[in-house]
């Protein structure tokens, strides 16, 4: 199998993407509303009495925001109106951290495209400035 020689102009067009991408994703770190750290589930369970509906099956259903700062996840019952208002806060911290770890990415994908580009330039410095060999008297 034969190996193409490396073209570093590639490497410079995917850098000036990668450029173009992160400067969107730290654009919107600067535009982000407020965020709120947890997310809302619904959850189901029963309550113990025992003439009770959920004991047939029929579960009572509450909207919940989980919280995890913490060591343990806090629930907190949610109303109707609450839910609403705290819905689109939740969802932008989790596109928030999609974003982050897509940073992540592109932070190690520049760092590998760095590194091709600098051992190409030293592989051309060491063979633009090497001695000639010298002559024996």
């Amino acid at each position: 199998m034969t190996q193409h020689p490396y073209d570093p102009s590639l490497d410079r067009q995917a850098l000036n993407r990668l450029l173009e991408e992160l400067s969107s994703i730290l654009q919107s770190f600067c535009d982000t509303p407020p965020l709120l750290q947890g997310s809302l589930r619904t959850i189901s369970r029963r309550c113990g009495k025992t003439r009770c509906r959920c004991t047939t099956g029929q579960l009572h259903r509450t909207t919940v925001l989980v919280d995890r700062q913490g060591d343990r996840p806090i629930l907190r019952k949610v109303t109707r109106p609450e839910y609403h208002k705290l819905l689109p806060p939740t969802r932008e911290y989790r596109r928030i951290r999609g974003l982050r770890a897509r940073l992540s990415h592109l932070h190690r994908e520049v760092l590998g495209i760095c590194d091709r580009l600098t051992r190409f330039r030293l592989a051309e410095g060491a063979r633009i400035h090497s001695r000639p060999p010298r002559r024996s008297p």
